[in-house]
């Protein structure tokens, strides 16, 4: 369990594990020496001012904390609350408390965690974030997410925030978690080798090469944000990597029995259009592609049917694509429209083959995304 945590969660256990054991040794310490010399705690306790001082501060500190201990360990459903209050009366406040406030702080980071844990890899210079649930078994189901740095972490995340997959999967008792599924997925997020890098790493490459006009025709500001170093395709490396190493690694070290309709690919944006490539490229591998606010206008129509000629048949993939209203999703309206109708046209059937979704008045970031983050993840689970 320890293990588990996260850096600073583990520091702050053992700082207060630490003061917790000090406070054990020196009450029995000195509770040994005043057994030794017959001392009376009650009159040895109180005898001058300065022993009130002390007492009382301890006297009404120690109900506040207990007070404190046990309404916080309930709202928590911290186990085993009772025997640390316990502790507290029978050795020391000042071994009970930090001991309460160190577990508390591994309830804390557990349930952050959402039960699970993270681990965390490197492959051809991609980091890789790995949520490994509580429970695994070999039907665990993996589910491959681009923009690694934005899915978990808001300190690496490219506008501070995050997919809020951890709120989406924690157990929050009453509602219970928003991603619901009897065997919780492995969750795989992919960073770039460098953020210069992503456009050339999430644009599917025979696309761009059989339409080269495409990145030329970019806007100039566009390119010297998203390109600064010139573009170079690395999406058939980048699709390769994954599916051809990542994912038989990672089933190998979790004992996961690898299926593709249990395997799904996800992003936005560019990582949008990556996914749906991913089941073009590798479509033995995955079996789902759930894309956010798909990034269409680079490519235009001719991106879009291009797409829906090269997507595997009807019946053996699930595709979900949506789109927002703001911000820049305010142009994919007319594209997303013409992918579900051509998907449509090419025999896929509306929800069970695909699903085309719009959320009106919501725009192109990590927060809007994580307000949906378990409307595709759903759909596809509760198909397996």
């Amino acid at each position: 369990m320890i293990a588990s945590m996260s850096t600073k969660a583990r520091a702050t256990f053992f700082f207060f594990i630490t003061i917790s054991a000090l406070g054990l040794f020196t009450a029995m310490f000195f509770n040994i020496r005043a057994t030794l010399l017959a001392e009376n705690y009650i009159t040895d306790g109180f005898t001058s001012n300065v022993d009130w001082v002390y007492s009382l501060d301890l006297l009404i500190g120690g109900t506040a904390g207990m007070a404190f201990m046990i309404i916080e360990g309930r709202r928590l459903g911290m186990r085993y609350l009772w025997a640390i209050v316990l502790v507290g009366f029978v050795t020391a406040f000042a071994f009970a408390f930090p001991l309460f406030l160190a577990l508390r702080v591994r309830k804390l980071d557990k349930d952050h965690r959402a039960n699970g844990r993270f681990d965390q890899y490197e492959f051809n210079g991609h980091r890789v974030d790995v949520w490994v649930p509580s429970s695994l078994n070999p039907e665990t189901p993996v589910l491959v997410m681009h923009d690694g740095k934005n899915l978990f972490f808001p300190e690496f995340s490219t506008f501070g925030g995050t997919w809020g997959l951890l709120d989406a999967l924690r157990d929050r008792k009453i509602g219970g978690p928003r991603i619901v599924s009897k065997n919780q997925p492995l969750i795989v997020g992919v960073w770039q080798q460098r953020d210069a890098l992503r456009l050339g790493t999430l644009a599917p490459e025979d696309f761009v090469a059989a339409y080269p006009n495409v990145i030329d025709d970019l806007d100039d500001d566009l390119k010297a944000m998203q390109m600064p170093e010139g573009f170079t395709p690395y999406g058939n490396e980048y699709q390769a990597l994954i599916a051809e190493k990542i994912l038989p690694v990672l089933a190998d070290l979790y004992a996961i029995k690898l299926d593709g309709a249990r395997t799904a690919m996800a992003g936005s944006s560019m990582g949008g259009l990556a996914s749906l490539y991913g089941v073009i490229k590798h479509p033995e591998v995955y079996g789902a592609a759930l894309s956010f606010s798909t990034h269409w206008p680079i490519g235009g129509n001719e991106m879009v049917d291009w797409y829906v000629n090269h997507l595997p048949k009807p019946g053996t993939h699930k595709i979900w694509s949506d789109t927002g209203t703001l911000e820049v999703d305010a142009a994919y309206p007319p594209f997303h429209k013409r992918f579900a109708q051509k998907l449509e046209d090419k025999g896929y059937t509306y929800h069970e083959d695909f699903v085309h979704a719009m959320y009106p008045n919501t725009g192109h970031n990590e927060l809007w995304w994580a307000g949906r983050v378990e409307h595709p993840i759903n759909w596809w689970l509760n198909s397996l």
